[in-house]
């Protein structure tokens, strides 16, 4: 069963339904409003009694919830205020909405009615059509024509009495809509009227608020503060009563200490009078030892007067000097002064001149930088242009030739009766060119010349036992050694006649500083670095067989060199004694290439070439033969990538060979290792050199639309010229000349034909009026006169 407060919830709920501020009537807007503010107030004064029972608030706390209660309840009025205008307005526009639904519903059905019989009418006036063409009459028709004309007026005056009704209509639309307008200013006015007041009443209520707020926080205060006094006063009578009992205290121990005071005074004053007796009888020894010294500073005073008498005349001279150095030191140091000056002048001009030149040149180097980004930008755009209209032309061209093609194809087969042949000329295309295939491969030239000076050969890493720092200074020295006697043509002529005199143990050093001046060799790194290129060439001579010295063939090295492409870098195993027959091979190879390389270079040098073919050979090597014959067991000492697990094993392995013998290097390779030192040098510390302008300027990029010449341009298109033979072409203007005469003849037909068409519809028509003249009485006559036109006709 149902109880009874729920029967008064559910009535309440379907009042609160009833009632709704959204309803068009004033009075049941107004109760719904109020009954809402009851709902609020109540549930609000219900959660303050549930918070009172359960939490004590302080007087604030209660004045803070009484002013949000209140000005809460200023709020919710102001809001009935200002939305008063609001749901009138909407109620007024729901009316609006309303009468304009069903004014347009009532236009609309009256609309479709009116259509519908227009619809008659007009399906009426159309059938009439068909009777008026199939009459013969022209009386008849032009009756029935002047109907149709006053129906379709009759249709039309229609259709303006629902136009000018419509018309109305909107008319009484803008002046109603004029009068809203109107009538919604004024309740924005009365919005913003009602909007300030409301704001003003808001804005007292909040100062009013605020001043209660005051008072309470006032009260509060003083009550804090009566509060705090008396327990401060309680506090300083607790501290009193401390105070007493410390003086009390303090009073018995000072007596303690007025006691032990005297006691020690005593024992003082006993001590004092001993100690003055015994100082007394101290003191009279030593005024008899006082008179005793007077009597000696007497004499030495007599001395001493005398002494400074000599020092004071000399001073006197010494002044004199002195300040003739004086004068002479014065004006030194202002010549010091001016000197000073003009140099920290000049100093100070030459650095800001100096910065100015230095911030011109990175300028200068920033913004060639920049031109050479966007050159090489441009110079690859232009590229991708250049050959995208030329593969853009390419096709449009081999589409017209297509179209050529297949148009003299139908010409012979279809026109002339002929069997077509292809032309014989064939298209180029662009690869086929000698200039794009000379570009081509000058651009994959130097991109291999480029990687090639990449390669570098495999580090050394520094020896770090003492064993193998010793080997490695002996091979240095000798390394060095022979780079400073085959290094004359970096040396300058002045410094080889000032080296004349002396032994050549004696100028290795100058001699290695101008080479390493030469090639910008200034730290211990880069003489680090420049022995990786002279391991390769190293080889044992001690373990070198004379047996094995048999002279090789010509025959047989170039068939060697022609199977080969062993390149110096490679790394090949350390040999010294049998090794398998594909290493002693490509060990011969690379040595003949070796060889064959540095009599090249020496060819071109005459100053090389005298300083190597006058170098004593060693016994262990004494011609080309035993030299190939000895690199075949031996090792030219680059430590292979596979094999680094052994490091300290291959480390020592490139310093001496597997018998402990160090290695030498042949005089004949020293100049092509410094080459490959300087080309491969410059891609290693690149970064930290800039290349000066005159450089920059030299270099030239090489592309391949640059490098096309005219004449392939032309070559390649005039292919498409010459695929067609002049016969081929005259052939063409014959038949063009012939489909143009063919042309003219079948307009002259065409024109005969649209003329005979026109006489025969004349003929039809002058038969039908003839035949309506015959049906008319009394026309027999007319009709005997008038059969032979027609017949003639």
């Amino acid at each position: 069963m149902i109880t009874k407060e729920e029967q008064s919830e559910d009535t309440e709920k379907e009042r609160a339904k009833e009632l709704s501020v959204t309803s068009s009537d004033p009075n049941i807007r107004k109760l719904a409003r109020r009954h809402r503010i009851q709902r609020r107030l109540s549930a609000l004064q219900e959660k303050g009694t549930e918070d009172e029972e359960v939490i004590q608030r302080s007087p604030i706390e209660a004045q803070l919830l009484a002013c949000t209660d209140i000005m809460e309840r200023v709020k919710m009025e102001s809001e009935e205020v200002v939305s008063n205008v609001k749901v009138a307005d909407e109620a007024r526009e729901l009316e609006r909405r309303r009468e304009a639904r069903e004014k347009r519903n009532f236009l609309l059905n009256k609309l479709e009615e009116e259509n519908r019989e227009a619809i008659l009418k007009y399906q009426e006036i159309d059938q009439k059509w068909s009777g008026i063409l199939s009459s013969k009459d022209p009386l008849d028709i032009h009756e029935e024509m002047i109907a149709q004309n006053a129906r379709c007026l009759e249709l039309l005056s229609k259709k303006d009495e629902v136009i000018a009704e419509l018309k109305a209509e909107l008319e009484n639309a803008d002046v109603k809509f004029v009068e809203d307008t109107k009538k919604q200013n004024e309740d924005v006015d009365i919005l913003v009227e009602r909007i300030d007041r409301q704001l003003n009443v808001i804005s007292k209520a909040y100062y009013q608020e605020l001043k209660n707020i005051d008072e309470v926080l006032d009260a509060e205060r003083r009550e804090l503060l009566d509060t705090l006094e008396e327990k401060w006063e309680a506090l300083y009578e607790k501290l009193q009563d401390d105070s007493k009992e410390a003086i009390n205290k303090r009073k018995e121990v000072i007596r303690e200490y007025e006691v032990e005071m005297a006691r020690v005074m005593t024992e003082h004053h006993e001590e004092y009078r001993a100690q003055k007796i015994g100082l007394e009888l101290e003191n009279q020894e030593l005024q008899q030892k006082v008179q005793n010294m007077k009597a000696l500073c007497l004499m030495n005073v007599e001395k001493l007067n005398y002494s400074y008498t000599v020092l004071k005349h000399r001073d006197e001279e010494n002044t004199i000097v002195k300040n003739e150095q004086k004068r002479r030191i014065n004006k030194l140091q202002d010549t010091i002064n001016e000197l000073r000056k003009t140099y920290t002048k000049l100093e100070e001009s030459t650095r800001s001149e100096i910065q100015k030149l230095t911030d011109q040149v990175l300028k200068a180097h920033k913004n060639i930088l920049e031109l050479e980004v966007k050159s090489e930008n441009f110079t690859n755009i232009n590229e991708k242009k250049y050959f995208q209209v030329w593969d853009m032309n390419v096709k449009r061209a081999n589409e017209l030739v297509d179209k050529i093609l297949s148009t003299d194809k139908i010409i012979h087969e279809q026109a002339l009766g002929l069997p077509w042949k292809p032309p014989e000329e064939q298209l180029l295309a662009k690869e086929d060119l000698p200039s794009y295939r000379t570009a081509v491969n000058a651009i994959n030239k130097e991109k291999a010349d480029a990687q090639e000076r990449r390669q570098m050969p495999i580090t050394y890493k520094k020896a770090n036992t003492l064993e193998d720092i010793n080997l490695e200074r002996r091979l240095l020295n000798r390394i060095m050694g022979h780079v400073s006697e085959q290094s004359n043509f970096l040396i300058e002529d002045i410094i080889e006649e000032l080296l004349l005199p002396y032994s050549s143990e004696d100028n290795v050093v100058i001699r290695l500083d101008n080479v390493f001046l030469a090639l910008n060799i200034v730290s211990e790194e880069e003489i680090e670095f420049l022995l990786n290129f002279f391991l390769p060439y190293t080889y044992c001579p001690d373990c070198t067989s004379l047996d094995k010295s048999t002279p090789t063939s010509q025959k047989s090295i170039d068939k060697i060199m022609e199977a080969s492409s062993f390149q110096s870098t490679s790394s090949t195993p350390d040999v010294c004694g049998d090794e398998e027959p594909d290493e002693d091979v490509a060990q011969l190879i690379a040595t003949i290439k070796d060889e064959i390389y540095c009599n090249d270079l020496y060819g071109e040098a005459d100053t090389v070439t005298n300083d190597t073919q006058d170098y004593p050979v060693p016994s262990a090597v004494p011609t080309l033969s035993t030299l190939v014959e000895e690199n075949v067991s031996s090792s030219v000492n680059v430590v292979s990538s596979n094999d680094k697990g052994n490091d300290e094993k291959e480390q020592k392995q490139r310093l001496v060979c597997k018998k402990g013998h160090l290695l030498q290097i042949h005089s004949a390779y020293v100049t092509r290792a410094l080459k490959e030192f300087v080309e491969k040098y410059h891609f290693v510390k690149r970064d930290d050199i800039v290349p000066c302008l005159k450089d920059r300027l030299s270099i030239r990029k090489v592309t391949v639309s640059r490098s096309l010449t005219v004449e392939d341009i032309r070559e390649f298109w005039k292919r498409y010229r010459d695929l067609f033979p002049p016969a081929k072409e005259r052939l063409w203007d014959g038949l063009l000349v012939g489909l143009k005469q063919y042309y003219e003849i079948l307009k002259e037909r065409q024109r005969l034909s649209n003329e005979t068409e026109f006489l025969k519809k004349q003929n039809a028509e002058l038969r039908r009026l003839l035949k309506t003249y015959t049906t008319q009485p009394g026309s027999s006559t007319r009709m005997d006169t008038e059969i032979p036109f027609s017949t003639k006709t």
